[in-house]
């Protein structure tokens, strides 16, 4: 009887030891966690009891504070990409509204003939469908970011669509004197997609290369594990930074001061992703080559 009792007892201290070394320890742990939110830590738990549900906990606790550590990083870095949005959106909105505003003030407050007055009204027209160009780009890129309906599609023909955007920017390429030239295998391949994103995609990526390339375009069509279309130019800025022309307001391109958003290529690239599919660009001497690819789904006729 003695001995169950004595047993009875050690095991009550050894319980009662292990109970205020876990009660200690999770102290230490929430000092720890406390000094960790005051001093922004980048530190992690650590275990100094050995436990097995202890350890469990630590995994957990640790795992959450790196998620949360990351989830700050992309906060800041979507914090300074926002401020630095609204300052090109406010440099760029008010550079063609100044310039419109300014020869309204020339027309009304000077005596020009009927052909000046005709030239300057042109310009402001010019200056006018500029902002208007900027404020859809802006609205398609807020529509981006905030868009969460499901993504409607239908079939359609991937080449009929490319030969559409072609059409789009034929006269403005012509007055430059230069050419689109579209190679394919196949008049028709049919794709169950986005019409309307496709139509931006390519819009976007030919005016692109109207805009800060120089001589023929040439778009070729590859069918191999998947849809791959390739746009080919010769670049007028030979600095060009390929790793960032994807990047919203990319300001290092000579599309700033061309007039550019800096949000053409950033917009084909999301709507690339949201169909499904990926684009990258590569530099090869002088020329860009800018490369679309879809999964390969498509019924060819």
């Amino acid at each position: 009887m003695g001995i169950i009792i004595f047993l009875l007892v050690m095991i009550i201290l050894g319980l009662s030891t292990y109970l205020f070394c876990m009660k200690l320890e999770l102290k230490r742990i929430t000092e720890s966690m406390k000094k960790m939110g005051k001093n922004d830590s980048n530190l992690l738990l650590h275990q100094e009891l050995p436990s097995k549900e202890l350890h469990s906990l630590m995994i957990e606790i640790n795992c959450l504070l790196e998620e949360m550590k990351q989830q700050e990083i992309l906060f800041e870095r979507n914090n300074h990409s926002l401020k630095k949005m609204m300052m090109n959106i406010s440099h760029d909105l008010r550079t063609p509204l100044t310039s419109a505003l300014g020869y309204i003030d020339i027309l009304l407050s000077s005596n020009l003939s009927k052909e000046e007055q005709e030239k300057e009204l042109r310009i402001i027209e010019e200056r006018l469908k500029r902002l208007e160009e900027l404020i859809s780009s802006f609205f398609d890129f807020s529509k981006i970011i905030f868009q969460k309906e499901p993504l409607e599609t239908e079939e359609v023909n991937i080449i009929a669509v490319i030969e559409e955007s072609i059409a789009h920017s034929y006269e403005d390429y012509l007055r430059e004197n230069r050419q689109i030239v579209f190679d394919r295998e196949n008049s028709k391949i049919k794709i169950d997609s986005n019409i309307e994103m496709l139509t931006r995609i390519f819009d976007n990526l030919i005016g692109n290369a109207l805009k800060h390339g120089i001589g023929d375009l040439e778009i070729t069509v590859h069918q191999t594990e998947s849809l791959k279309i390739v746009f080919r130019n010769q670049l007028k800025n030979k600095k060009l930074e390929v790793d960032k022309i994807f990047d919203e307001f990319y300001t290092e391109d000579i599309s700033r001061t061309k007039g550019g958003t800096g949000l053409g290529l950033a917009i084909a690239k999301e709507f690339t992703e949201q169909l499904g599919g990926k684009i990258e660009a590569k530099k090869e001497k002088n020329y860009l080559k800018i490369i679309f690819h879809l999964p390969k789904k498509e019924n060819h006729r």
